[in-house]
Order: structure tokens, then sequence, then C-alpha cells
């Protein structure tokens, strides 16, 4: 790592310093910020998404007014994902999709060419022809005797009309025919010599805030026809887009998409979500690659002198740490452009580079994740993420059942998601041909920035500790085949948990007669992780692209992999080995011989010289769960040649002290091997040879294992080494484990209907039943009772919507959200919050009705306009809050 700071400062000398220091948790004191200029990344897809929904509007099925049923495209997506950027820079995006547009637009409202000009000409109109408005909810007026959609033709004109050098003439002669939409908008074309308007509404999530109801309609009480403001909004909005020719893009966060997409069928307006996915890794590094700043040089340039062009390590780094959502790209790079430039830290090395991405935090203020979570909410929202882990693929219109939260009705799965904090993408489509909408498929997406900062309310709850160790998880394509690597990561997410909980490991029955059986595994040790698989065809002993070890290196594999002990899930599909590792020490006195020996061949193996040693039980888990066929005893020598052969061979096990255990779980197994199950019992084979016939055992002469490294398919017999022993899991050893109703559930797996690993209801069930021991403990985290409602359904025939009742239920105990109450009410910038958040938010609810502008002021806050919109969101909030009681 070099220190280029002498030419680095000289080219950022000059920089000024921002208000808001940039995040780091290496430094409390504030980090000079250096503004990066990020590149515009192509939306294509969804550019042409907004523009054939424009086109679909005026149809010649769609020719009048009457019938106009004019499409629009929503993106209710998690703050950042880029839904603002698209908006306004929507001719932009236009200009730079030009050539591909021009080739696959054959029809364009008011133009009568067609083929192939109609695309030349559509994009002329697009470009030049078209009026962009730009409507942010936030700064949105406040009711004034006017009613919502005077005050939107009003804004809409001030915005369209603000860079003519005679906008307040002509600003009242458009205005003169507000009350008439159409001859408005006939008016505004003509004064701005256009003949299109795209329209573009961003933050229409704050319509359910306090000011907008205040319009009277927007009102619900005052317009029964239409049962919430979302309707009345879209009815609005339909009064205008059925007038040539009007094109709206709407933008916002909501917790209730689906429900917002019933909103507008009511009111005549087909609403299309917009498709706005994550960045992939190779967008995410294109999108680092042209960031700048103001001298001109690129990020990359301040972070890498060396290496300007950037390392592929580095690009994969903030990708998986941000999984390519633009808003924790960008705010990766700032942090590490401010910190590393402030630090005089370049060149930093692989593993000094992700030391420091780790460490930086995400936007507080952008985060939804609920706090103070009850077993059922953290079931579900646990369920979500692991199935954004597992990449679980659903339908857009999939809904969740059985009062996963409180209540009994369903939700849409992209709903809660949504409530959650979770950002999601499109799966590419299967089969030729375009995909119904209600069919299209859509994968959860959870940041591991986001993550770390939900998991710190949740550190001491084992489940989470969990989750957190499989970012990043290579999980292969949601095929039948893949069923096995997806139930590998649930086994060992309720291994891992019951491990946490139990005093001893004998206490899971999984684990009964074998050598760890009344070994006590102390919870601080007991830690999860995810490690590189064994791949076969490795030429190498290892492979940092592929992040696998060849068979023939279990010594580097254990070395560098294995040296604490804890519950190890290959980060991807392990054919040539343990489908789950577990490794625990204990400490032992040479006087001590546990039972575990007493029945092998190790009775005379000489002590250590040392008074006190470190044992280490290395246990292999074969899952044979999935399996189509019965388990039989060809299928339990090909695990044991896959972990006991190679491990009895390469780790020195009776001179390190190494005890390996084979352990074969399955719900399934021929009579041959059933036969060895008594009294419910596991079959459990230590040190020697078993022979075909009912496996009768022969213990060999110390000779016999010189070949230990041989396959158990070359012999006749079974083969078990020194200090290795084999447990096959009995079935009904492995159902109290589990659990009869997770059993029951898991034998579906290769059912007739769609499996329960590739179904997210299912799988939050499981998850619930799984863990229900979690819930019953004793878990320092769990909140009191009276805390614990945080989500909840509300269901009536129109409405449906994910609510926080506890403020209701718990108002006088619960501070005030301020934070985001400046965010959602107030509108208010991130600088902002930062300013004002210090000062009230010691105000708790109920002396709300205290607060006026002059209160605000003798706390601090100077400005005006601060004081203006903080006062008014209070009444319009109080007002809101009254109305509902």
């Amino acid at each position: 790592m070099d220190d280029q700071s002498g030419t680095t400062e000289g080219r950022l000398g000059r920089r000024q310093e921002s208000e808001e220091a940039a995040s780091s948790s290496r430094t409390d004191s504030p980090v000079p910020k250096i503004p990066l200029i990020r590149p515009l990344v192509n939306r294509r897809a969804a550019v042409y998404q907004i523009i054939s929904n424009f086109i679909s509007s005026y149809a010649p099925s769609n020719s009048s007014s009457d019938e106009v049923r004019p499409s629009v495209c929503f993106a209710p997506q998690m703050y950042g994902s880029g839904k603002t950027t698209l908006g306004r820079h929507f001719r932009e995006f236009v200009l730079l999709n030009r050539q591909v547009l021009e080739k696959y637009i054959i029809g364009f409202p008011g133009i009568d060419d067609t083929g192939v000009r109609a695309g030349e000409r559509a994009v002329e109109a697009l470009l030049n022809e078209t009026l962009y408005v730009n409507v942010d909810l936030r700064p949105f007026p406040d009711f004034k005797r006017e009613r919502f959609k005077s005050t939107l033709i009003e804004t809409i004109s001030k915005e369209a009309l603000s860079t003519l050098p005679n906008e307040p003439k002509l600003l009242a002669k458009v205005l003169k025919n507000r009350e008439n939409p159409k001859e408005w908008l006939k008016s505004l074309f003509q004064v701005t010599n256009k003949r299109y308007l795209f329209l573009f509404i961003d933050e229409i999530g704050l319509l359910s805030s306090g000011k907008f109801y205040e319009f009277p309609d927007l009102d619900p009480q005052r317009n029964p026809h239409k049962p919430n403001i979302y309707r009345l909004f879209f009815e609005i909005l339909s009064s205008f887009l059925v007038l040539p020719y009007v094109s709206c893009f709407l933008a916002g966060r909501s917790d209730a998409i689906i429900t917002k997409q019933k909103d507008a069928i009511s009111s005549r307006v087909n609403l299309d979500f917009v498709r706005l996915d994550p960045f992939s890794e190779e967008t995410t590094k294109l999108f680092i690659r042209g960031m700048k700043i103001s001298t001109g040089e690129t990020a990359l340039q301040l972070l890498f002198p060396k290496h300007p062009e950037g390392h592929d390590w580095f690009f994969k780094q903030v990708y998986n740490y941000t999984e390519g959502v633009p808003l924790y790209v960008r705010h990766v790079m700032q942090v590490l452009v401010d910190t590393c430039v402030h630090n005089k830290l370049y060149n930093l090395t692989e593993d000094e580079m992700y030391a420091r991405i780790e460490e930086i935090s995400s936007y507080v203020v952008y985060s939804t994740t609920p706090m103070n979570m009850n077993p059922n909410t953290l079931k579900v929202f646990s369920a979500l993420l692991l199935s954004s882990i597992l990449e679980y693929e659903f339908q857009v219109f999939e809904t969740v059942y059985g009062g996963l939260v409180l209540g009994e009705s369903s939700q849409y799965v992209l709903d809660i998601a949504n409530n959650f904090g979770f950002y999601y993408q499109y799966c590419p489509n299967k089969g030729p041909g375009q995909v119904d909408v209600e069919e299209q498929r859509i994968k959860l997406v959870f940041p591991k920035i986001v993550f770390k900062a939900a998991k710190k309310e949740y550190r001491d709850y084992p489940l989470m500790r969990y989750l957190d160790c499989l970012f990043p998880l290579n999980v292969p394509a949601e095929t039948p085949s893949s069923l096995g690597f997806r139930f590998e990561v649930i086994f060992a997410a309720t291994l891992y948990v019951r491990c946490c909980l139990s005093r001893r490991l004998g206490e899971l029955s999984i684990f009964h007669e074998s050598f760890v059986e009344d070994v006590v595994w102390e919870i601080e040790k007991c830690r999860v992780r995810t490690v590189p698989s064994f791949h076969s065809e490795l030429k190498t002993s290892y492979s940092a692209k592929e992040q696998s070890y060849s068979p023939n290196a279990w010594k580097e594999f254990y070395d560098n992999c294995l040296s604490e002990d804890g519950v190890f899930l290959p980060n991807r599909p392990n054919s040539n080995g343990p489908d789950i590792l577990v490794r625990v020490s204990v400490r032992r006195h040479d006087s001590a011989l546990s039972a575990d020996e007493s029945g092998s061949s190790l009775d005379q193996v000489a002590m250590d010289t040392s008074s006190e040693r470190t044992r280490v039980y290395l246990i292999g888990i074969a899952l044979k769960y999935y399996n189509r066929s019965t388990v039989n005893v060809g299928m339990i020598k090909e695990e044991v040649d896959k972990f006991l052969i190679p491990v009895s061979s390469q780790l020195d096990l009776k001179e390190n002290d190494i005890w390996a255990i084979q352990l074969v779980v399955s719900t399934s197994y021929n009579n041959e091997v059933s036969s060895h199950f008594t009294e419910k019992q596991n079959w459990v084979m230590n040190t020697g040879v078993y022979y075909e016939r009912r496996f009768e055992k022969k213990r060999p002469s110390p000779g016999a294992w010189q070949d230990a490294s041989s396959s158990n398919s070359d012999k006749e017999g079974l083969h078990i080494g020194p200090n290795c022993q084999l447990v096959v899991c009995s079935v009904d050893n492995l159902k109290d484990f589990l659990g009869q109703q997770v059993y029951e559930q898991l034998q579906k797996v290769y059912s007739d209907n769609e499996s329960v690993l590739m179904k997210l209801d299912p799988l939050a069930k499981l998850l619930g039943r799984n863990l229900e021991r979690l819930w019953r403990s004793d878990v320092p985290m769990e909140p009191e009772p009276s805390q614990m409602d945080i989500v909840s359904t509300r269901t009536d025939a129109d409405e449906m919507e994910v609510e926080d009742v506890s403020k209701e239920r718990v108002q006088s105990a619960t501070p005030f959200d301020w934070k985001t109450f400046l965010r959602e009410h107030c509108g208010f910038s991130d600088e902002e919050i930062s300013y004002c958040l210090p000062k009230v938010e010691d105000i708790d609810e109920d002396e709300l009705p205290a607060v006026t502008k002059q209160s605000l002021k003798d706390i601090g806050i100077d400005k005006p306009t601060l004081r203006f919109k903080i006062r008014s969101a209070v009444k319009g909030y109080l007002s809101r809050k009254q109305r509902k009681q």
C-alpha cells in the first residue's frame, strides 16, 4: 500500500468540505466530502416499457376519449432504485436509446407514418415535440382553497413555462382554462409549441400524509364513492391521461404495491410496474468506472493510482455488499473516496479494501425494516430474507396465507417485502414469447449493507447471525436439481439455532450414540460461516475464482477454513464433499477417557505429554433427504469416500487428536439399512471393516489402514478408519430433530405440486415450526409482549394494507419517530433531516399539539421554511389522526 498523498492532495486542495460528513466507522471526526459526478446508466427496458404503455393508451381500440384506458408506468421500488433519475432524465434516456427505439417502434400516437419511418418520427417527436414536466409531491403546494386537480394543473403549468422569458404572461394565459383540462392542455401546447406532454410525478407515497387529505377532492370522507386517497388520485389523473397526448410515469415507494394497481384499475387507469432492477455485476462495474470528480479524475484513479482501471475483485466486493442497488453503490464509493483520500490510503490490497467496505454503514434515513419485531413478524422477515438469499422466484401477485403476520388474511408478498425494505428484480422469461403480467416472476433483493444495520437490533438472535453468514451465497438456478442445496441451507439454519440453544450435543437426536453425544458446546464458540466447496476437476489445490478446493487438499482446507469451531456451509453445491461441516473442540486432561473411546480400537493410543490438550470433533453431514430413491449401502459408501477416507489419509487424525464423524441423514432407507435401527437408535459404526453379510465387523490390524486413501467402492465391505465413526441417523431421530410437522412438510419436496423449497409461504411456515424452540427460549433480544405487534393485517372489501399498530398500543411508552416524519410528512432532504432531527427528537407524540413556529425557533430551528413545513405537517398529521378516531 503506497502513500501517494503528495500529488493527490495537490489535486484536491481547493475542494470545499460538505456540511454533512461521509459515514465511516474508522473515525468520529467529520471527513471532507468530495462530490462524485455519477454517470447515467442506461435503463433501456424501462424506457421502452414507458413508451410502449403510452402507445397502447392510444391504440386504435382506444381511438376516442371515451374509450381510452390509459396505461401508466409505476415505480414503487425502495429508495435508491433509480426511479427519480429515470423520470427526471427521461429525454436523455430516449436520446441514449435512439437507434433501438427507431428500430422497434412501429406506430406512435398522432403520427400517421407506419413501418420503417414510424420509429424515426416517434423518436423525433419524443426529443423535439414533447414537453417534459417533473412534479415532486414533497414540495407540493399546501391546500389554499383550491382543489388538488386545479393545484396540480397550476404546478404543471409553472414547471412547463419556467424556462420561457415571458413566463408570467404565458402562465396567466394558460391558467385561464384551468377548469377545463382539455382547453388547458391545448393552450399549454400552443404557447410551448409542443404536441406531447411527458408527466413525471415523484413521491406519490406521500399522498397518504396529512396535508393531501386537506384537498377536498382527495379526502375519502368527502368522496364516499372512492374508499381511499389513491383511488381519488387516479380518478383525477385519468382526466388528464385521456387527452391527446399525455404520457405519465409515477414513482414513489409504497407499502401496498398490488393494492395501488387495484386502486388504479377502479379509476380507469392501467398501472404497469416499471422494471428497475438493481444493477448487474457488470453494470455495477461500468457505473463505478464512470464516476468522476470535478477535476475530471475518476474515482478509481483516486483509490488506485497504480491501477486506475480498478480491480475485478474490487468491483465484486462493492457488488456483493450493495447487491447493485444504485443508491448504495454510490454511497459506498462516496465513503471510500472521502475516507481514503482524507486518510491518505491508496492502492489498498484486497483484504484491506474488504475491511473498509464492510465498515460502511447504510443510509439509516432510508431504512424501513421494522425494529422490535415479535416472533411472528421476525419469522416473516427471516423467510423473506432467506428466500432472497436462496433466490426464490415468485409471481408478482403471489400471496402469503395463514396468519404469518397478525391476522389470518392473505397478503401480497410484494407488499410485505416492500414494507420490510426489500428491493426486487424481474426474472428472465422461461420460453419464447411475452409473459402475461400475472405470470411474471420476480426475486427479492436485500443488500448486505442494509442487513448489517437491521441485524444490530437482533445480534443476540441466532437465526440473524446465521443469515448474516450467507452473504453472498452462490445459489444455483432454480431447478428441481437445486432443491438439495436449498434444503442444506435450511437444515443448517435449524442445526445452528438448535446447537446455540442446547447444553450438550446429545440433546439433538441426530447425534445420539456418536462421539459427541456428551460434548458440551459453549454458545460463544458456536459460530456459523460459509466455506468453499470441493471440486474434483481442480488441478491445483485451490481456485480463488471458483472458491473451491480439490478433494486432495483437505489439509489446506482444514487449516484455512476450519481453524475455529462452528457450523460450516459450503457456498455452493458440494458434490465432492459433505453438505454441512461442524467443528467442535473440547479441552481434555490426559487422564480423561470418555465413553466414546471405550468401544474403539484407539483405547491404547498413547496420550499427549501435556496435562491438557484440545480434542477436535469434525462432523461431515450428508443430507440424502431430497433423494427420490431410498438410501442404500452403496450411497452410504459414496459419502464415506467423500469425507472419512480423504480425512483419514490427509489430516493425521491420531497425531492431531481429531475425531471424524460421518453423519448420514435421510427420510428413507432400504431394508438392509433399516434393519440396523434398533429401538429407534441411530446405526453407528466405529473403526473397523464391515462386511456385506449383515455387516459383521472385523477389527483389522494397524497395517490394514496403509491404503486408507483408496475408495470404499474398490474394497469388499465398508471401511471405517482410526479416529473415525459413521453415524446413520434413523428416521425416528430425524423426526424428533425436525419436529413432526416440518418432517411431513419436507417430505413433499418431490411431490407433484410445486416444491415447498421453491415457495415462500411454505418456507415461512417451515421456519416458524422449525424454530419453535427458539420462540420459547430465553433469548435476550425478545421484546416485551406489549411492544410486539409491529406488523398487522387489516382487510376490508376494497383495501388491504400493512400498518404499524404498535404506535397506537404503546403510544405513551414509544418516542415519536421523528426521522420518518421529517422524511415522509415534511419531505425533507438528508441534510435537512440531519439539521432538524437532533433538535426535535425529544418531543413525544403527546406533545405535538404544543408545537408552534415559535417553539421550533426556540429549540434552534432558525430557517423559517423548515419551521413552516414542520408545523404544517404536524397539523396535517394530527388532523388525520383525529378523523381516524
